[in-house]
């Protein structure tokens, strides 16, 4: 009952709102409540209305005049005269705004009007200004508690008659701006429940507190009696949520630094792609190796790094099975990061204006869509697998010494070039390329979190320094990583100097894990597995307490350090792996039943209409779901690893997969920055299908692809080449014709797991047997990225 009054209330506001100029012109209003709810305010668009509210806002508050509140006002009547005229421009500012909303009831809570028509509108050097683009909230708020009432159907009534007594209140004191009393709001506490946005058309001299001051007055009439029923309503008009016409800021110093790194990236690419094929590769090689000064020699072999054809070649090459090269990972890999899109896309619906919005919470809870709610599982896919890889790469490589500064060393040096590049991106150039209605709100916002936080970033802490102002929404998943990674040696030093007490002690940390989750849920009484509060408050906290945390996710990276292990073991020999048929099929039901239990098992906790709140059941699921899932995954890699996948491991190693395994970090870092560019050009209101949310992420996955391409051959590919040249050990003066073969051979994408120098001074027929291209399990493309479903 109450999402019916909720909703009869925004249909009641809207239709306030949105009464035309025509009612100024002498258009008779419709008889009855509708002419007395449409009475209310009168219409906001037209120059008269704002211009009274205007002017009372500044006899209340005679600061406005800070933020050009007289130059507003002369605007205004210059307008108003103008329309009268019927001249064009004018005309244009009342057409580019908002009307009466239709499918309120539906869901329907935005009309972003004209854009493109209201900042165009105007001409600053005729009549002083040009068009300011206005998206106003209006914020639906309920008292918490709310109060009291005899019958929901009485609070009905009692709204309904509030309405129209605000409405003959109004039409009595218009003439003279009276506004009633606001009824004590200053002491009660309110919690949004739903943001009406109606756009408006005026002048640029009127600046956003000044509108924001007027439209406050102007509805201040309908809190008096609607205060009782336990509902307000405020209006937040930033600066942000206004635009004129031009870019969204002016260049800065720091802009012009990131377009010159962008552009010297480019030029090492495309002068190091022009070496590679003007010069024979045995006669480039040869003529460096003979380079006396080795200052010089270091830097032409860094240049043939940022080849664009060598990089590409590396990129393309599929490479057959090998102990170090687990292909069926790369499906896995590929597939997770089509989820993490579509996941992102749908999350997205909530940030954007659909017409039929009043669709989502059912949508959340229908079995159907259980797949796409469950999107999350994929960082936990992604956990497990970058912990099973990190493990036994650790173990196989790991001999008689461990130095850990070069373990962190080496990881950061992999991760960071391509993430600080588009750090910088986001933070400059992506917020001054476009305009729209939702720019400043989407872009910008992202753009300014990563101005004050990059250095959160930068040091992988931004999930607890910075937790609900992230640079770069999906980079929390960086840093939960990262922090894992540095967490790790105290889990795989004991598995490599002991086994036994390691396995012990691995399964203890695993079963803290489960308990952080299910404690955090239990304590702070959090949703589970995921919040879909449409309060944004209510969705922070359990970003920040459950979903961002590293002690609340690190149970499937633990799991997966488990199973690195146990992989380690079956490939030494150590650990035998002999299952016969039944056992196989076995296997492979169960691992079935554990992931369709987590995907759909979750249905009833997101159903809140016919499944109450427990906080046992929450507890539970968010502490052990992760454990169901991590089996599951587990036994699907090892399956197919061993040799018992079968087709779903011959559909897993499909060759394309193992290209776009490859560039699934990029699609990782870039695929957030389509979609939020995609947002902030939306000229209107939407109309969500699960057809148009898969057309889209199809997009979505196209571009970023593309871009992760570029992000791989500019940064990724030569940054990796370079370090491994910079890793390997020095060669006598007599052997730098093998030197640079090698050298070349890293550049070429052959990464291994170290880097391998043959005494022979002559070049061998055959590459040393370093792991296969693009496939080492140093790779920082072997590092799965993961999604971000939250609404940052």
């Amino acid at each position: 009952m109450r999402t019916v009054s909720v909703a009869l209330l925004l249909a009641a506001l809207v239709a306030l709102l949105s009464r035309g100029p025509g009612a100024r012109a002498g258009l008779a209003p419709a008889n009855g409540e509708e002419a007395a709810l449409r009475d209310l305010i009168g219409s906001l668009s037209h120059p008269d209305t704002l211009l009274r509210h205007v002017r009372d806002a500044r006899r209340a508050d005679p600061n406005l005049n800070t933020f050009g509140a007289v130059d507003c006002v002369g605007s205004l009547v210059g307008w108003g005269a103008a329309l009268v005229k019927g001249e064009m421009w004018a005309l244009q500012m009342v057409d580019a705004t908002s009307k009466l909303i239709t499918g309120v009831l539906y869901g329907n809570l935005a009309d972003l009007g004209n854009f493109d028509e209201c900042v165009s509108s105007g001409n600053s050097e005729e009549v002083g200004f040009t068009g300011r683009y206005a998206l106003p909230a209006l914020d639906l708020q309920t008292a918490v508690p709310v109060p009291a009432a005899a019958q929901p159907e009485a609070r009905l009534l009692q709204l309904r008659r509030g309405l129209l007594a605000a409405a003959a209140a109004h039409r009595e004191h218009q003439d003279q701006g009276l506004l009633l009393p606001a009824a004590g709001n200053a002491t009660v506490k309110y919690s949004t429940l739903a943001a009406l946005r109606i756009s408006m058309c005026v002048p640029s001299t009127c600046q956003a507190p000044v509108l924001e001051a007027a439209l406050a007055r102007a509805i201040a009439v309908i809190n008096g009696p609607i205060a009782g029923l336990g509902f307000h309503l405020q209006v937040r008009l930033p600066e942000k949520y206004t635009t004129v016409a031009g870019p969204w800021r002016k260049a800065a110093p720091a802009d012009y630094v990131v377009i010159t790194l962008c552009v010297f990236l480019i030029l090492l690419v495309v002068l190091g792609t022009t070496i590679d094929l003007t010069l024979h590769p045995e006669v480039s090689l040869i003529l460096l190796a003979n380079v006396a000064d080795k200052t010089k020699r270091r830097k032409a072999g860094m240049l043939l790094s940022f080849s664009a054809y060598t990089n590409g070649k590396r990129l393309l090459t599929i490479p057959p099975p090998s102990d170090t090269n687990f292909t069926c990972i790369n499906g896995i890999r590929f597939i997770s990061a089509m989820w993490v899109i579509i996941g992102h896309r749908y999350n997205k619906a909530l940030e954007v204006p659909f017409m039929n919005l009043s669709i989502m919470p059912k949508r959340v809870s229908d079995p159907s869509a259980m797949m796409i709610a469950s999107a999350p599982l994929s960082v936990d896919t992604f956990f497990l697998v970058g912990g099973m890889v990190n493990c036994y790469a650790f173990l196989k490589t790991t001999k008689g010494s461990f130095n850990i500064i070069m373990y962190y060393v080496h990881r950061y040096i992999r991760l960071t070039p391509a993430f600080a590049l588009m750090i910088g991106i986001t933070a400059t150039w992506i917020a001054i390329l476009g305009n729209g209605p939702l720019w400043h709100q989407v872009v910008g916002d992202a753009s300014l979190s990563c101005v004050r936080n990059w250095w959160s970033a930068l040091l992988y802490v931004g999930n607890y320094a910075t937790p609900t102002d992230q640079c770069m929404m999906q980079s929390w998943y960086l840093m939960v990583d990262m922090q894992l990674h540095w967490l790790s040696p105290l889990l795989l030093v004991p598995l490599w100097k002991f086994p036994r007490l390691g396995l012990i002690w691995g399964g203890v940390l695993f079963l803290l894990s489960c308990l952080s989750p299910f404690l955090v849920t239990y304590f702070y009484e959090l949703p589970a597995p995921m919040s879909t509060d449409i309060n944004w408050d209510a969705q922070y906290v359990f970003l920040k307490l459950m979903y961002y945390p590293t002690h609340t996710r690190a149970t499937a990276y633990i799991f997966g350090s488990m199973v690195g292990y146990v992989l380690y073991k079956i490939k030494t020999g150590k650990l035998r792996w002999r299952l016969s048929s039944v056992q196989v099929a076995c296997g492979w039901m169960l691992s079935t039943a554990l992931c369709l239990t987590v995907i759909f098992g979750e249905q009833p906790l997101l159903d809140h209409d016919s499944h109450p709140y427990n906080v046992w059941e929450a507890s539970f699921y968010s502490g052990f779901h992760r454990v169901a899932w991590s089996i599951g995954i587990a036994w699907i890699v090892l399956a197919c690893i061993q040799g018992n996948g079968g087709p779903v491991n011959a559909f897993l190693s499909w060759s394309p997969f193992c290209v776009m395994g490859r560039l699934t970090y990029g699609i990782y870092l870039t695929h957030a920055a389509v979609q939020i560019v995609d947002t902030g050009l939306m000229r209107s209101s939407d109309y969500y299908t699960d057809f148009k949310m898969v057309e889209r992420m199809l997009g979505d996955l196209t571009i970023a692809t593309f871009l992760g391409a570029c992000l791989c051959l500019t940064t990724e590919s030569p940054i990796m080449a370079i370090e491994k040249a910079l890793r390997s050990k020095p060669a006598r003066r007599g052997k730098r014709v093998q030197l640079w073969y090698n050298l070349n051979d890293s550049v070429r994408g052959n990464y291994g797991v170290r880097h391998v120098f043959s005494d022979a001074p002559e070049r061998p027929t055959a590459p040393p047997d370093e792991g296969k291209p693009g496939e080492g399990l140093d790779n920082p493309s072997f590092v799965p990225p993961s999604p971000d479903p939250s609404p940052a």
